[in-house]
């Protein structure tokens, strides 16, 4: 038996709303993937300063957070207290020049916690600590 063919693949007028259809969901994923998913970290708030002292952008950096807890990141996450110092040096021995440690302190933290951090950032070998503050409005 024979079956006579009525269908033209690719021939006629062509119709643009199904590609639409998969077109605009696909541009909308690809533009706002990056807001749609909250970045890891933990949530430092900073104490607020009247002066607007800014950092050299040409020197490396470290990050260090510190939150309200105590507990310390190095680069949003966390370190214990033993391999803080370890750690700083294993990054310090990769970056090329003398790097400058930014610290977020959280504004709950207590004095004693800021002191031990600076302490420990000192027995690493790195001596410049930046800690970071918002500007007042």
């Amino acid at each position: 038996m024979r079956f006579h063919r009525t269908t033209r693949i690719l021939q006629g007028q062509w119709n643009a709303i199904p590609f639409l259809c998969v077109l605009f969901p696909l541009a909308f994923f690809l533009v706002f993937s990056s807001e749609l998913v909250l970045p890891p970290g933990v949530a430092v708030e900073l104490p607020a300063v009247a002066t607007d002292l800014r950092l050299d952008n040409s020197k490396p950096r470290l990050v260090l957070a510190l939150d309200a807890q105590g507990r310390v990141y190095l680069d949003n996450l966390y370190v214990p207290p033993a391999e803080v110092v370890a750690r700083l040096r294993e990054r310090r021995s990769r970056l090329p020049a003398g790097p400058v440690v930014l610290v977020h302190a959280d504004v709950t933290v207590a004095y004693q916690d800021v002191v031990r951090l600076s302490d420990l950032i000192r027995q690493a070998g790195l001596d410049r600590i930046f800690f970071m503050a918002r500007t007042a409005p």
